[in-house]
Formats: structure tokens, C-alpha cells, sequence
């Protein structure tokens, strides 16, 4: 599991909305801040709140442990990311090859321009088992946001 720590801002149901508290410098990085949040802070100056199962019943204004499953951020990754490249990649190549001869700088273009098009669409569209995060338990994370 991935950890992170957050706190309880509100209860609906069987769902919690946490804003995230990563720690400023645990160490792991010799001082520097964790990238991620200064990265989430440069882009969200504003602190979000984000839906999670509430699975130990926390209540507003408690610090908890958020995790999500492993492998769920490189599948994530890997969806948004590498499929889209190599449909381009492929779409582009493909249209070069169908394209007449002094046609095919255009073709490429044109199939890449598809490619992204189709990959955009699979983004959308496509249908994976939801990974939703769940409070683990009460408490601060480890050093390294992980276990």
C-alpha cells in the first residue's frame, strides 16, 4: 500500500473528505520537501479535499493514514501515458504506410492525429476495476509514506 497521511475535513456517508498533510521534510529527501507536495502545492495553492472510503469510521478533524493499492499508480500511469504513445506511435506509422507515395509526411500526420484521437476516446471511455483510497487507520504515516 501507498500511504499518505491526511485529516478528516467532513463525513458523508459511508465516504470522507481529507485534505492531504504531507509533511514538509521527513528526512528521506535530505531536507529538500517532498517533490510531490511542493509539486501539488505549486499547481493546487488551495487545499483539496478528496473522497475516500471510510473505512474505520474517522470523524471530522481527525488525522488519518490514506492508502491506495500498490500497483494502481503505474497502471494509472502506464493508461494515461504509454497507451497514447504507442496508438500515435502506431496509427502514425500505419497511415504513412497507406498513404500514396507522395503523400506520406501527410498520412503520417494525419493517422497520428487519429491515433491520438482513438486513444483519447479509450481514455474516456475504458472500464477497469474502480481504485478508490481508503483510510487505513488513525494516525501519522511512516518517514517514507509507505509500509
Amino acid at each position: 500500500m501507498i500511504e499518505t497521511p491526511a485529516r478528516v475535513t467532513r463525513v458523508d456517508g459511508h465516504s470522507a473528505w481529507v485534505v492531504s498533510e504531507a509533511p514538509q521534510s521527513c528526512g528521506a529527501c535530505h531536507g529538500q520537501g517532498c517533490s510531490s507536495s511542493m509539486f501539488n502545492r505549486f499547481w493546487h495553492p488551495d487545499k483539496m479535499e478528496y473522497p475516500v472510503r471510510n473505512a474505520i469510521d474517522a470523524r471530522p478533524g481527525e488525522t488519518v493514514v490514506v492508502g491506495l493499492p500498490e500497483g494502481s499508480l503505474l497502471r494509472a500511469a502506464a493508461a494515461a501515458y504509454v497507451v497514447p504513445l504507442l496508438v500515435l506511435l502506431a496509427a502514425a506509422i500505419l497511415g504513412r504506410m497507406l498513404a500514396p507515395e507522395s503523400l506520406r509526411e501527410p498520412g503520417a500526420i494525419l493517422g497520428g492525429l487519429c491515433g491520438i484521437l482513438l486513444a483519447a476516446l479509450w481514455l474516456r471511455f475504458r472500464r477497469g476495476p474502480p481504485v478508490e483510497p481508503v483510510i487505513l487507520r488513525r494516525g501519522g504515516a511512516s518517514c517514507a509514506g509507505r509500509t
